[in-house]
């Protein structure tokens, strides 16, 4: 945390910023520190309060925010009041809604001509739909991977099923919805904890090597321990020996181009004989924002660096013939976490919150442009096809690494805006679901097939609980 604050601290207006929050505090503690009436300090206050009210008033009058940090700039009462999603399921309605989420349809199905490639995963911190021209964006800062998504395969619609980079993680890595489970206020690792399914699972299932690459603090909420739990053969972060000596940034990782190189210096010196997967997750666009070239809080510069990186990285590929038999998958983890642009959200809809860039380019067979709607946690079951193992999947999920990709019937984004809430994108359409224990229910109009889908996410939230409590238990053993 101290390293996103000190690189807010390094920008033009960084001590400002600093002065102008301690003013704010010091105010309060002045005026409750004197033993005696002070009519020129209450005046003050006065006067602050009736700017607030004012300003609360023009917010009021004014088109609702579109932003995932609610909590920022919602009621400072409201956002505290115990929060719907903690409440727990009683015992005879999970045995109802197991018995209605046991009847949706499953499709287990196996290559029988599987192409086996390697594959690299590359998660890429905060990159969104809006700043890709090629995704209708109204900037331009993504040029070099709208070029590679033009020369290869890309999605018109693809979404992130979470708002923050652990929800990409658990999506991608355990194949689950990166949902809040009842009884706790926010979901951990822990309730994700299971090899059995999970990304590194299937790799070592189908003699694959599995690695996971960042150039971050693999300590931040446990992350480490948690690749370990679902069995990645190598993890590598911020205390890499190969990053000595290097400049630190946000989350004392190095920037993307050292960080690239890591990565293809362990791709030059492994056993070439074994296939193998790997998820790269970035730093360098992590907020605020920082460029690393000029050391400047700028999120075009610093959206174009990682940009640039993209491009080289994908290019050192290239020269060394991974796409002859490998694929490399791009994706954004989440929406950047800003408010919403006003032409974004005509065009979009509750949909621009998840809306993140996906691009696949190397050996595989599938159509240039995907239409049809994709969500983080279809990687797993597509990856299963590449592979030929057999993988089964409900309705709600999808595979898109073949030459007819299947899409999901839904695609499902935990909001952060409100943290109760999931949507569920069906067709063109947006459904709001609320958290809140046996009276979990449907906010506006429902989907189709509304009772399976709700049993769905229920039975999911309360096995996420019940991982959490396994883990607690063992870790007390």
């Amino acid at each position: 945390n101290w390293s996103v604050l000190e690189a807010n601290l390094h920008s033009p207006r960084g001590w400002l910023k600093l002065a102008g929050a301690l003013l704010l505090l010091a105010l309060p503690v002045l005026a409750s520190v004197s033993t005696r009436p002070r009519p020129r300090m209450a005046r003050i206050f006065g006067v602050l309060a009736l700017c607030s009210a004012v300003a609360a008033l023009v917010i009021h009058l004014r088109d609702p925010v579109h932003y995932v940090h609610a909590v920022l700039i919602d009621n400072v009462l409201a956002v505290n009041l115990p929060q719907t999603s903690v409440r727990p399921f009683s015992a005879g309605f999970l045995d109802t809604q197991r018995a209605l989420a046991a009847a949706v349809p499953q499709q287990c199905e196996r290559n029988a001509q599987p192409q086996r490639p390697s594959v690299i995963v590359v998660l890429v911190e905060s990159l969104s739909s809006w700043q890709s021209r090629l995704l209708g964006g109204a900037v331009d800062w993504t040029p070099r991977l709208d070029a590679i998504a033009r020369d290869n395969h890309y999605f018109t619609r693809f979404y992130a099923n979470g708002f923050t980079t652990s929800g990409a993680e658990v999506a991608i890595g355990s194949g689950q919805l990166p949902i809040y489970p009842p009884g706790v206020l926010e979901y951990t690792f822990d309730h994700f904890a299971e090899r059995r399914g999970s990304l590194p699972g299937l790799a070592t299932a189908n003699g694959y090597e599995s690695a996971f690459f960042t150039p971050g603090d693999t300590g931040f909420l446990d992350l480490g321990r948690w690749l370990k739990q679902i069995g990645f053969d190598t993890i590598s972060g911020a205390d890499d020996p190969w990053y000595a000596g290097r400049e630190r940034w946000q989350f004392n990782s190095v920037e993307d181009s050292v960080f690239y190189q890591r990565f293809v210096d362990w791709l030059d010196h492994r056993d070439k004989a074994k296939p193998f997967v790997s998820v790269l997750l970035t730093v360098s666009s992590h907020p605020p924002f920082l460029d690393p070239r000029s050391h400047k809080i700028d999120p075009e510069r610093s959206f174009r660096y990682v940009d640039e990186q993209i491009g080289v990285f994908h290019e050192a590929l290239r020269q060394r013939g991974f796409f002859d038999h490998g694929v490399l998958i791009v994706m954004g983890d989440h929406r950047t976490m800003t408010p919403l642009h006003e032409d974004e959200f005509a065009a979009h809809g509750e949909r621009a919150y998840a809306r993140v860039p996906m691009v696949v380019s190397g050996k595989v067979e599938m159509p240039a442009v995907v239409e049809d709607a994709f969500q983080q946690t279809d990687l797993l079951p597509s990856l299963a096809w590449q592979f030929g193992a057999e993988h089964c999947r409900s309705a709600y999920s999808g595979n898109f690494l073949r030459s007819d990709p299947e899409a999901p019937a839904i695609v499902v984004h935990a909001r952060g805006d409100d943290r109760n809430r999931i949507d569920i994108y069906e067709d063109d359409s947006v459904s709001g679901f609320l958290l809140d224990g046996d009276e979990s229910r449907w906010i506006g109009e429902a989907p189709d097939d509304a009772e399976h889908i709700a049993a769905w996410i229920n039975v999911q939230r309360a096995e996420a609980a019940a991982r959490g409590q396994r883990v607690r238990q063992a870790g007390k053993r």
